[in-house]
């Protein structure tokens, strides 16, 4: 896989050997008519990908990297499950077999930073992730190879442990944040989930209690990857249906890492719903339907004292205010985005070096395993930064 799931997920798969030819026959039919024997290292095909029948089941990119008779050849696909089981099951038919390559082999590595965000960017789920990750490997490296020419230990071990310690910053963009859009009935919830997802994803009713069963919807904020989860208004209920809704609302917001709180303004303010509520701690409360120019004053000041510095005016109909509620959350959830310019690991390998660096009692034993993060050892001759190759010859 070279990207994160999704609907324009990408899968490469690496075919080798003599059945090669016989399989770009058989399953591959190009745009433009191509004598497989004439394929060349360089080019690059798009082309459907047929099974035993003859029929299209993708549309993919072939590339050429050696040709016949050691042909190795990539298939681009999209990453679809299905898709991918499919055509492997194709190449187990034409006589190949599995052999399972470290992904960091689709690219040529300086080092074994590079080599191993190579690895981990199919898990990260944004762009600014992405961006992220491949600034980190320079901004670690740089940092690492200035270690190299220090020799004061107490610096050492202070900048190793920083780095080892910031680790849990990759997750930002691995693992979404859950957040529960939770609140009374009718205050907007699933209007703003709409609005978060920029697609239809809640049904919108006027009508109190239509939302009986939670809603989650892949979305991000700020650049960060977030689980929106629109619920059930929370209220006491006649209704058996609604009472179940609201007790699974009230389940997720305790097992959430974060809570927005969706209030409407153009109502009297849920006395009763604040007074159960208060001793919650939301991470945004959100005003919302600001856009029918209704008095906020009245209900900020109905609310919970540690509310109110997290409250933020929000039109979920007219989709304003969002960023305002992005910022909040973020915040409120510890995503600090100035510590995202310091050097970090990102790999447990990583940690562990910089860990045993952070303890170890003699600059010689420190800068070696700062060395080994790299790829190499103080005891290997010209083992230095960006120096390793550690993908395969091309």
């Amino acid at each position: 896989m070279l990207t994160s799931p999704g609907p324009a997920a990408i899968a490469v798969i690496r075919a080798r050997g003599a059945p090669v030819a016989a399989f770009l026959e058989q399953h591959i039919r190009t745009t433009s008519a191509i004598d497989p024997a004439a394929w060349q290292p360089g080019r690059i095909q798009r082309a459907a990908l047929l099974d035993a029948a003859g029929d299209p089941i993708d549309d993919i990119l072939v590339s050429v990297h050696a040709p016949a008779p050691a042909w190795d050849v990539r298939l681009h696909l999209h990453g679809n499950p299905w898709l991918v089981r499919r055509c492997a099951e194709i190449l187990r038919a034409g006589g190949f077999s599995d052999i399972r390559e470290e992904q960091s082999t689709l690219w040529t590595a300086a080092d074994a930073l590079e080599a191993e965000a190579y690895a981990l960017l199919p898990q990260v789920l944004t762009l600014r992730g992405a961006h992220w990750l491949l600034h980190q490997v320079q901004r670690l490296r740089a940092t690492l190879s200035a270690l190299l020419n220090c020799g004061q230990i107490t610096q050492l071990h202070q900048t190793c442990r920083a780095a080892a310690d910031r680790a849990p910053l990759v997750t930002w963009f691995t693992k979404p944040l859950r957040v529960v859009l939770a609140g009374p009935p009718n205050t907007g919830k699933s209007t703003l989930a709409n609005a978060l997802a920029d697609r239809v994803v809640s049904v919108v009713s006027s009508t109190p209690g239509t939302t009986r069963d939670w809603v989650e919807v892949p979305g991000e904020a700020d650049g960060f990857p977030v689980t929106w989860l629109d619920t059930a208004g929370l209220r006491d209920s006649a209704d058996e249906l609604e009472q179940e809704g609201a007790g699974r609302t009230r389940q997720l917001v305790r097992e959430a890492n974060a809570v927005v709180m969706v209030l409407d303004v153009t109502s009297a303010p849920p006395r009763g719903f604040l007074k159960e509520h208060e001793a919650d701690c939301p991470a945004c409360v959100v005003l919302n339907k600001c856009d029918l120019g209704v008095s906020m004053a009245t209900v900020r000041e109905c609310l919970p004292p540690a509310w109110r510095s997290r409250v933020v005016h929000v039109s979920a109909l007219a989709r304003s205010g969002l960023d305002a509620l992005s910022a909040v959350l973020l915040a409120s959830a510890g995503r600090a985005v100035e510590t995202l310019d310091l050097p970090a690991a990102f790999t447990p390998r990583q940690v562990r070096l910089l860990s045993t660096a952070a303890t170890a009692g003699d600059v010689k034993a420190i800068h070696d395993n700062i060395l080994q993060c790299f790829g190499g050892s103080s005891g290997c001759t010209g083992a230095r930064p960006g120096g390793l190759q550690t993908g395969p010859a091309r």
